[in-house]
């Protein structure tokens, strides 16, 4: 019994004049007696009515602006189409009238006549290589094909979208 006086006279003894225990010692006994238990895990994100109303305004205007914003990119794009098209047509444009300033010039037309048709001024001679044409064709004068005339013919008869240069020239005449 002794003992169990001497425990209460120290518990009393830690117990203040009005009966409260110090907070160190009080943690100490309750960390001890009772274990510790794992909390439910709290929601992180919770919704309240003003965010939703927020939430909902900003998806309103989002999708009021999304269709008109789409709609000016779309144009500015076309825009910027057109000016490059623009540009590209004035600057045929201005090499067109640099053409037309060289066409003006007589001394020019009289050498592209020379050059292009052959012509000469009355007392030079023309003379031509045999050889030098720029084009398939010398002189005008349609090639020769190394088919007959008839074998042309059969063809276009058996497949009339394939058409050969010497039909579109006329026949030839294998003599």
């Amino acid at each position: 019994m002794a003992e169990k006086q001497s425990s209460t006279k120290s518990a009393k003894s830690t117990k203040s004049t009005l009966g409260l225990v110090p907070p160190a010692r009080t943690s100490e006994k309750t960390a001890a007696a009772r274990p510790k238990a794992p909390r439910p895990p709290r929601p992180r994100f919770r919704l309240t009515r003003r965010a939703t109303i927020l939430l909902l305004a900003v998806c309103a205007v989002v999708v009021t602006i999304a269709y008109p914003l789409q709609e000016y990119l779309a144009q500015r794009s076309q825009l910027a189409a057109i000016d490059a098209q623009n540009s590209a047509l004035s600057n045929k444009v201005t090499s067109l009238q640099q053409q037309i300033g060289l066409w003006n010039d007589p001394g020019y037309v009289a050498a592209q006549v020379r050059s292009q048709l052959h012509y000469v001024l009355p007392g030079e001679e023309g003379f031509t290589l045999p050889g030098t044409t720029i084009g398939s064709e010398q002189l005008g004068m349609p090639a020769p094909t190394a088919s007959p005339w008839y074998d042309t013919l059969w063809g276009t008869v058996k497949s009339p979208g394939a058409s050969s240069s010497s039909s579109s020239a006329g026949p030839s005449t294998g003599r």
